[in-house]
């Protein structure tokens, strides 16, 4: 039994951090100090044997931006949510923040190579109380609802990036490296110290531009190290490799903007408490998922921003089917003269999970307002 509850947590503790690839820096050139407040509402039904599960989520992220110098820049980041889960006859709910984050960058020697480097400070939500507040967590952390924020409090980390750009020709190519480490923390009231493992990353890219149109391509390999609970290896986190496609038209009018992405991913491992191998199976199955915006300035200041995106998801080696997600939306905006902008986004979401057995239904609000100092 204490085998399962720890491989579940584990799990559950995966899929929170499965979805936030590692940031790789970016000098902002010539970039205002900004500040940006987002409010994010998430609603989801989903409906299964002729029952309906709801969920939904409040999140209210806000961060800033901060030139220190010549090619030298700060940005910190922090949201917080309140989640309720209705089930038949029975309700939960989790409220928190998540850790503030630091990151600090510098470029060098005319832009050709950067540093950073951050700080994931403890302020965030932990100790979820496993009667109450638990299960939230576990429908948060279902990739195929892909929640803003499936993230709560954690231990004290940090990363450090290197990495470097040049030109071939008309092609600009960059890449990366990255480390992330990851402190011990209790993810609920009755766990011992739970520590994640760290990562590394490895990241190269390349865009082409040519008249309007530019093309982008990136890749990512990550590589975890084991999680521990008690000093002890539970969870092994699968190397995965995020592969990215994009290309953007614009004339100055409008824009039109299209994404690919595919995530493969491997076998996760449970350890047994003696620390061998207990069994390797493929917890979360690849990813597709494609999107497309059209951005159009109707006016000199406002902006209207129709999209459309579509998520699939293979079937994993637990016994879980397929799942795809449709959305269709958009956004409208205005620019306040220089010193902010504001927007109001509206997007409708439907499909199904687990090979059509579950039917889910949705839809997402947003405002963001980004002031200029």
């Amino acid at each position: 039994m204490e085998i399962r509850s720890n491989y579940k947590t584990a799990l559950i503790i995966f899929s929170l951090l499965i979805f936030s690839a590692p940031a790789f820096g970016q000098i902002l050139y010539g970039a205002k100090p900004s500040g940006n407040l987002q409010m994010i509402y998430s609603h989801w039904n989903l409906k299964r044997d002729n029952q309906t599960t709801k969920i939904h989520q409040l999140m209210v992220p806000m961060g800033g931006f901060i030139p220190l110098g010549e090619n030298f820049e700060a940005s910190f980041y922090m949201a917080n949510s309140s989640n309720k889960l209705n089930i038949p006859d029975k309700e939960f709910s989790l409220s928190g923040a998540s850790n503030l984050q630091f990151q600090v960058s510098h470029s060098f020697l005319s832009d050709v190579f950067l540093v950073s480097g951050g700080i994931n400070l403890p302020t965030g939500k932990t100790e979820l109380n496993l009667n109450k507040e638990w299960l939230v967590a576990e429908y948060l952390a279902r990739d195929y609802l892909g929640f803003p924020m499936s993230r709560f409090g954690e231990g004290f980390g940090y990363n450090l990036l290197l990495g470097g750009a040049t030109m071939l020709g008309s092609i600009r190519c960059g890449a990366g490296l990255a480390y992330q480490y990851c402190g011990s923390y209790k993810p609920y009231n009755e766990a011992s110290k739970y520590k994640p493992g760290n990562y590394f990353s490895i990241n190269i890219g390349a865009d082409l531009r040519t008249g309007a149109m530019t093309y982008n391509s990136d890749i990512i390999y990550t590589s975890y190290a084991k999680d521990e609970m008690d000093n002890h290896d539970i969870f092994k986190q699968s190397s995965q490799f995020d592969i990215r496609f994009g290309g953007l038209f614009d004339n100055q009018v409008y824009n039109i903007a299209l994404n690919m992405r595919y995530l493969i991913r491997g076998r996760n491992t449970q350890y047994r408490t003696d620390e061998s191998i207990l069994e390797q199976l493929k917890i979360y199955g690849n990813e597709f998922s494609a999107a497309g915006k059209i951005s159009w300035y109707f006016t000199k200041d406002w902006y209207v921003a129709p999209s459309a995106e579509w998520r699939s998801i293979a079937a994993n080696e637990e016994g879980f089917g397929e799942s795809n997600i449709f959305g269709i939306g958009g956004n409208l905006g205005r620019k306040i003269g220089k010193k902010a902008d504001f927007g109001f986004g509206l997007k409708f979401l439907s499909g199904d999970a687990d090979a059509g057995h579950i039917e889910l239904s949705g839809y997402q609000i947003t405002t963001n307002l980004t002031a200029y100092f």
